[in-house]
């Protein structure tokens, strides 16, 4: 089961990842005007990278690579977080999600490291939110001075900057919401599934049996009530 969802983790960031990187390097992707000789066209990647003769470009360009740096520490610090839940914790639909801060109050050293991973969390994100809006305005200087940009680059802009704050705000909102609610907010799972159950490996023999109690007893009068069914048909 775990390493089920350490693939479509890795899937998921794959995917992400591509996202990010198109909505970082503004200067870079969105499309932007060049002469060559006596007749303009829209530049080449490798001709908004080699920009050097413009200091401002040269400025969005270590804003745009920057913005790229911290979103990589974001990722790092996503995946470890997200490792950890994966090997400590458990999604079960049949308990609620604060199921698992009621667990975590019997289990103070498991408690202390959620907090960590959430709390570490929280502030790469944020960080991540301050380099991104500095790299948003010197971006903005570049391309709102380019007249292709207002004919052919303002819909992939548009389109980059909503992947950008998308990503931003589910990042904010898994953070602040486990570290308020003692969860583990799963930050690929979808409609962001929370562990609220302890992974069945990471239990000790008589809690293992407590919950296969406990399952048989939900399991019970289902079973029972299919047992009739049958026997009533047949």
């Amino acid at each position: 089961m775990d390493t089920k969802e350490r693939v479509k983790i890795m899937l998921l960031f794959l995917l992400q990842s591509y996202k990010v990187v198109m909505g970082s390097m503004l200067v870079v992707f969105v499309p932007r005007q060049c002469t060559y000789g006596n007749t303009t066209a829209i530049c080449s990647i490798q001709d908004n990278i080699y920009n050097n003769d413009d200091l401002l470009n040269s400025a969005a360009l270590s804003t745009n690579f920057l913005t790229i740096f911290f979103f990589f520490l974001t990722y790092l610090i996503e995946l470890r977080r997200e490792n950890f839940c994966v090997h400590n914790f458990d999604i079960d639909h049949d308990v609620g999600d604060n199921n698992l801060a009621i667990i975590l109050k019997h289990k103070p050293k498991l408690l202390t490291n959620l907090h960590y991973h959430n709390k570490m969390y929280y502030r790469v994100t944020m960080s991540t939110v301050v380099v991104f809006l500095a790299n948003f305005v010197v971006s903005d200087l570049v391309l709102f001075n380019d007249p292709i940009f207002w004919k052919v680059g303002i819909t992939p802009y548009m389109s980059y900057i909503v992947l950008i704050l998308m990503k931003l705000y589910n990042c904010y909102y898994i953070a602040s919401h486990s570290i308020k609610n003692d969860k583990a907010l799963s930050s690929y799972m979808t409609e962001f599934s929370s562990f609220n159950v302890i992974d069945i490996d990471m239990l000790e023999d008589h809690e293992k049996i407590e919950r296969g109690e406990k399952t048989n007893d939900v399991l019970g009068p289902f079973n029972a009530g299919v047992g009739t069914v049958i026997n009533t048909i047949l």
